[in-house]
């Protein structure tokens, strides 16, 4: 596709009540430079369950109507596409631009006009905008990012901001949320979302859904 700098493949998603056809990397191995080099692991490339979940959580429970949604760690940006398709201005961000680039086609495939994109490292998050919500799917792995991210939520949300959190049951995310959320935000919802993937070894996931509102 004209634009990318990636080779794609097409795959389908599917939602209760829709159908999304999404552009992914061709081949996720192929995009492996140094398997040492954390920093570029194409995590990005990968749809993974979390997004799923939280997808799927966002197109059964939210409308937007034009409030203002970042993504973080976008990847190939299926949540903040659902947003969008809800009525939300997205900014999908991302370290990786092909992962942006990727974004933008996927939103430009289903009409999603508002929409930007932020190429921004969370070590180095520069940003002088606050958002009604903040997104991000399984973001939350590494405690080394944590303080990063504490900071991101806590200056990117406007003050009565929402925040969703989406994960496979990750112990390094529950301490997050347990140590690092409670002086600046309120639980709205906690919910479980059953994911199935085409994986002969491990089709099966349960997502965790965290929703939360910051105090204004």
């Amino acid at each position: 596709m004209h634009g990318l700098n990636v080779s794609t493949r097409e795959i389908t998603i599917f939602l209760p009540g829709l159908t999304l056809s999404l552009l992914v990397a061709r081949n996720v191995e192929d995009l492996i430079t140094d398997p040492a080099d954390e920093d570029n692991i194409p995590l990005w490339a990968e749809i993974w369950p979390a997004a799923r979940g939280l997808a799927r959580y966002i197109w059964e429970n939210i409308t937007f109507s034009g409030d203002t949604v970042l993504e973080l760690g976008a990847g190939i940006g299926l949540p903040g596409l659902v947003c969008g398709l809800k009525g939300a201005r997205v900014t999908f961000s991302d370290y990786k631009p092909e992962a942006l680039q990727l974004c933008m086609a996927n939103a430009g495939l289903h009409g999603v006009k508002e929409a930007d994109c932020l190429l921004a490292d969370w070590r180095d998050f520069k940003i002088d905008r606050q958002f009604d919500w903040v997104i991000g799917s399984d973001i939350l792995y590494d405690p080394k990012f944590h303080p990063f991210l504490t900071d991101i939520f806590n200056r990117c949300l406007r003050p009565g901001g929402q925040l969703l959190i989406s994960h496979p049951g990750r112990p390094a995310t529950f301490n997050f949320l347990k140590e690092r959320l409670q002086e600046n935000f309120h639980v709205v919802t906690e919910k479980l979302i059953p994911v199935t993937i085409e994986d002969p070894y491990f089709p099966h996931y349960d997502i965790f859904i965290h929703h939360y509102a910051m105090r204004a």
